[in-house]
């Protein structure tokens, strides 16, 4: 009588063991399901030879109250030393490292190393007050309103709904209080000029440009901003030095649409537009 009922006590039991996890292994898939089912991402980011992180596996993500509300996000589990592209744009600098991102990508905060299960919870918690990353930045922006930071983000998501006279108010802001963070001021003063580009006045925008490139001759967005200069300069009248700038920067652009841009530009310099 026991050998009748073991087979089906076997099935049962490797039908349990091996059910789906409920986290994905592709990031692509997680920011589509997100952006569809209009939640968060959680990605847990971890190294096979990581002892913490198995601990964040096996012991704090399976609690039932933090299983629970993580049920609120999409969850996607990384190996971070396969996905070194992916380390460098959310500046992952070890293991485990738990993002927070939004359906369209973009950041919204991370733990670094071994997070406690009231760590999990309490994040989670504020981020799930908020209906969407603006929302959340707002709110973190009145904890800390000297946040350069937050500041700098919420500009992204401006620049990104075409909204730039906010873009424009945020990395303003970002600018003037990143004095003691060099990296934000740099990327906040290049998002600011690209939103004066596309939106107010192009003479403020060419000197914008100007300005930048003599604050950072070394930046990696020097060639970038060099195009852009010399598309302003002919956007605001300078036709002369804005040839010369685009003549001298034409052979270091390397993507096609920045050599569209600045052969388009030549050519209507040339044709006297």
């Amino acid at each position: 009588m026991v050998r009748k009922f073991f087979p089906l006590f076997f099935l049962l039991f490797t039908t349990a063991l091996f059910s789906e996890s409920p986290w994905g292994g592709s990031i692509q898939k997680g920011f589509e399901t997100a952006k569809q089912d209009k939640k968060f991402i959680i990605v847990d980011v971890f190294a096979d030879w990581c002892t913490y992180c198995l601990v964040l596996e096996k012991e704090i993500f399976p609690d039932p109250e933090v299983s629970r509300i993580l049920d609120n996000f999409v969850r996607v589990r990384l190996d971070g030393e396969e996905f070194p592209n992916f380390r460098k744009k959310y500046n992952i600098e070890g293991y485990p490292t738990i993002l927070f991102l939004d359906g369209d990508g973009n950041y919204v905060t991370k733990i670094s190393g071994l997070a406690t299960k009231e760590d999990i919870l309490g994040i989670s918690k504020r981020i799930l007050q908020e209906q969407n990353i603006e929302s959340y930045l707002k709110t973190e922006l009145r904890r800390n309103v000297n946040s350069p930071d937050i500041h700098f983000r919420l500009g992204l998501i401006y620049f990104q709904k075409k909204d730039f006279e906010k873009a424009e108010i945020q990395f303003t802001e970002a600018v003037q209080k990143s004095k003691n963070l060099p990296v934000i001021k740099e990327n906040a003063h290049f998002n600011l000029n690209l939103a004066k580009s596309i939106h107010g006045s192009k003479e403020s925008a060419a000197n914008s440009w100007k300005e930048f490139l003599e604050v950072y001759p070394s930046s990696t967005h020097k060639t970038t901003a060099k195009l852009y200069y010399g598309l302003t300069l002919k956007d605001a009248g300078e036709s002369k030095l804005a040839k010369s700038v685009l003549l001298e920067i034409k052979p270091q652009l390397t993507t096609d649409s920045d050599k569209s841009m600045c052969n388009a530009a030549l050519s209507e310099i040339e044709r006297g537009f």
